[in-house]
């Protein structure tokens, strides 16, 4: 036996499998993208996108079955316009919805095809966002060319590392104020805030101003199966 411990890593399970594709596919969605680098949703972008991630993954494993993707949908929706100020109106809310019920089903009947295939579709736009190339092994053939690649071009990162860390890692990502409220789950309802009432000197109320809803214009969604 030898003394070295094998570096093939251990399977996924499959709340795992789903659970990295399901990063992979939130990491494409250019909105949410948007929303977390450009901080629309305040200080806690980033915490309000791994709670949406793990909210997410909570449901779709849930004891009581996968959520009914137009449901599903609605609550993305909802999420991004009450919690980044993003009122999207190209139906990829409902797009992802669908991808990630049909994931979970398949993830739960043992088929892991499509989630894998969410996670290596976002490695190969990983890498061309990054300018570099990624060798890919179809069932254990690679072409000449291929060879020539795989040389100095990195490999795909293992699913495993899409399992654990923050959704879109920003070590220099701004830290959310200690007093912040922790993020609200997807698909619960926005607590109400109360509004503190300024009187001027001549006893006249002011109107707080309305939030304004961005509308963007994003690239397209570029999630496919």
């Amino acid at each position: 036996m030898s003394q070295f411990a094998s570096s093939t890593p251990a399977p996924l399970t499959p709340s795992d499998e789903l659970l990295a594709g399901l990063t992979a596919t939130l990491r494409r969605w250019s909105a949410l993208r948007a929303a977390v680098s450009d901080q629309w949703g305040g200080p806690s972008s980033h915490a309000k996108a791994d709670s949406l991630r793990l909210s997410l993954h909570s449901q779709l494993t849930a004891a009581r079955g996968v959520p009914d993707a137009r449901d599903l949908g609605d609550d993305l929706l909802i999420y991004m316009e009450e919690e980044f100020s993003c009122q999207l109106e190209d139906g990829s809310p409902a797009d992802i919805a669908g991808i990630l019920v049909e994931m979970a089903s398949a993830c739960s009947k043992g088929d892991f095809e499509l989630a894998r295939r969410m996670v290596q579709n976002a490695e190969l736009e990983r890498a061309s966002l990054e300018g570099n190339k990624v060798a890919l092994q179809v069932e254990g053939e690679m072409s000449d060319d291929d060879d020539e690649m795989a040389d100095t071009a990195p490999a795909p990162q293992p699913a495993a590392s899409y399992t654990a860390g923050s959704l879109f890692a920003d070590p220099a990502a701004p830290q959310a104020p200690a007093n912040q409220p922790p993020p609200r789950q997807l698909g619960e309802a926005k607590p109400a805030r109360e509004v503190e009432r300024v009187v001027d000197e001549d006893g006249f109320e002011a109107v707080a101003p309305r939030r304004s809803r961005r509308k963007e214009k994003l690239p397209p969604s570029n999630v496919a199966f």
